[in-house]
């Protein structure tokens, strides 16, 4: 039987890995893992061609990992490919299809879905299906036309579940990236997330493979891991065992974690500064009322001292935010962003409130005065507490906060310029917005998107609405160290971030090298100052007004 397992990634980059699927074929038996195939898909092609990429491989059973960002494309592709070819088995399985088993089935008219960790029902049915044996009763599994209750399964030893790296299911090639998973499950609740639904706590994956893994990622040069973990420091100890590991089989690699605040201690900091590494935090909201409903607290200190742990070790870390929650509004929002951005993370991720399936907010929508799409993404809609009009102003400033902090590699002068300017974060980004939205030279997308920026793109605009801003209020003699600090720092991110700097192909013997004609290498990049740089980097985090005075 030839089964295909094709995975709608949301774009190509270092991250579209098909683990989903890699999980599915690890766990099939040798004869069945030889008919088995894995395809990517990605959002250019059309429903046609994914539709003959598919078909063109002659699978006889097809399973789609279904995710918010796939779910509606893929279910219009089951559709296109039942009429193509009526005999299918076509099976969805995934966060998608835990929560909303009955609406994805129906929606896409498939045969059924899996509810909940696949591997184990996927086998089982997949050998059923082999020797043409009916399909009922497999736990997780929920045939279309069933209609019983279905409850999600899980994997009562993760132990028992081979690793799709160390079978070579899922390719490694130097310099690309990883999705790893450590983990299972959650031992918070948060009102608005699925990730511990289904199955209460954390059971990591057994320490023997993970270091078999990460020692296969060493061989195979891999670039970069994002840990699949919701709180990587939860307990503290179990993390600390992670990143200890790390250390000692990986430390060349670079790791994205996700972290939380309550358990960071100085011990945790020591550890991740001796990696090469950045942490996500998730904040949400900085307003403990705003939280308490939605099972999270905020203890304001606990907090700062997390963060200044890992200022002290040097570590990058980033805050999260989400606006429209219940009960908060966009001077909320405001608020919260002032909070985070005084902070100083590298990186503040904005995202609007989705309500998606399966959470306590989904479930009581009306309790928490919601109303949010029925359809991916599942934005919130209405919000008894805040309104239409400031749920898009919310919108706009995340975008604003996306463009001139996070793309335009802000975070080493904009307290700075905050001061100069006599504003809040908030307020500064919001007039960046409003200033962007009436430069007629921007299209719509520049103006409503942070996703096509480069940062290269963005300097001139820092510098122009700063300049414009210190014109504005007096402070024209501030402009040049200004425009010099901008310069200084956006130079130092592309420094870090650039490639080595390769010599010509082809050089000639060292003893015909003083007779060549030289040439500066397209690499280097040349920037000029106002300042003397050596100076401006002793003092630099210093008050603008202060610096102009001492330089």
């Amino acid at each position: 039987m030839r089964i295909l397992l094709p995975t709608l990634h949301v774009r190509q980059s270092a991250q579209a890995v098909p683990l989903a699927a890699g999980n599915l074929k690890a766990c099939l038996p040798p004869i069945l893992q030889n008919q088995t195939e894995l395809l990517d898909l990605f959002p250019r092609q059309t429903g046609e061609e994914m539709a003959a990429a598919i078909l063109a491989r002659r699978p006889q059973l097809i399973a789609f990992p279904l995710y918010l960002w796939n779910r509606q494309p893929l279910l219009q592709l089951c559709h296109r490919l039942r009429q193509q070819q009526a005999d299918l088995f076509l099976l969805g399985g995934g966060p998608e299809a835990s929560a909303d088993a009955a609406g994805v089935i129906a929606e896409g008219n498939l045969d059924g879905v899996i509810c909940g960790e696949g591997e184990l029902p996927f086998v089982q049915l997949a050998s059923r299906l082999q020797r043409g044996q009916p399909a009922a009763a497999i736990p997780g599994f929920l045939a279309a036309g069933s209609g019983r209750t279905i409850v999600p399964a899980v994997c009562p030893d993760l132990s028992q579940l081979p690793s799709p790296w160390l079978q070579g299911i899922l390719p490694l090639q130097e310099g690309c990236g990883v999705l790893w998973e450590v983990a299972r499950g959650c031992r918070f609740n948060c009102a608005f997330c699925y990730d511990a639904k289904g199955h209460q706590g954390v059971r990591p994956l057994p320490l023997e493979r993970l270091r078999a893994e990460l020692q296969l990622f060493v061989t195979k040069g891999v670039a970069q891991v994002w840990i699949l973990d919701s709180t990587f420091n939860a307990p503290p100890e179990r993390g600390k065992q992670l990143l200890r590991m790390l250390i000692d089989e990986a430390p060349q690699i670079h790791f994205h974690l996700e972290a939380k605040a309550d358990f960071l201690d100085e011990a945790t900091a020591e550890l991740l500064a001796q990696l090469s590494c950045s942490v996500q935090i998730g904040l949400q909201s900085a307003n403990p009322d705003v939280l308490k409903p939605l099972h999270r607290t905020l203890k304001t200190g606990q907090m700062d001292r997390a963060l200044q742990q890992l200022t002290n070790q040097g570590v990058t870390y980033g805050l999260d935010l989400i606006y429209g929650l219940p009960g908060d509004n966009h001077r909320g929002f405001c608020d919260s962003l002032d909070f985070t951005l005084q902070r100083q993370p590298n990186q503040v991720d904005i995202f609007p409130l989705a309500v998606l399936p399966g959470t306590e907010l989904y479930q009581h929508q009306t309790e928490f005065g919601l109303t949010a799409d029925p359809r991916p993404p599942y934005l919130v809609q209405t919000n008894s507490s805040y309104s239409s009009v400031e749920l898009a102003q919310s919108q706009q400033l995340a975008v604003a906060t996306d463009i001139f902090y996070n793309r335009g590699r802000a975070v080493g002068f904009f307290l700075q310029i905050c001061d100069a300017l006599s504003s809040r974060p908030a307020e500064l980004l919001g007039r960046f917005s409003d200033w962007l939205n009436a430069r007629p030279e921007l299209s719509t997308e520049q103006k409503t998107c942070a996703e096509g920026w480069q940062p290269l793109d963005i300097l001139p605009l820092q510098q122009d609405f700063v300049a414009a801003g210190l014109l504005k209020s007096g402070k024209k003699n501030l402009r040049q160290l200004a425009e010099d600090l901008i310069n200084y720092h956006f130079r130092c991110a592309e420094l870090l971030l650039a490639q080595d700097c390769q010599p010509a192909d082809n050089l000639p013997a060292a003893n015909r090298l003083l007779k060549q004609r030289w040439r500066l290498n397209p690499a280097v990049q040349i920037q000029r100052f106002h300042y003397d740089l050596e100076e401006l980097e002793q003092v630099g985090g210093e008050k603008l007004s202060w610096l102009h005075k001492q330089l």
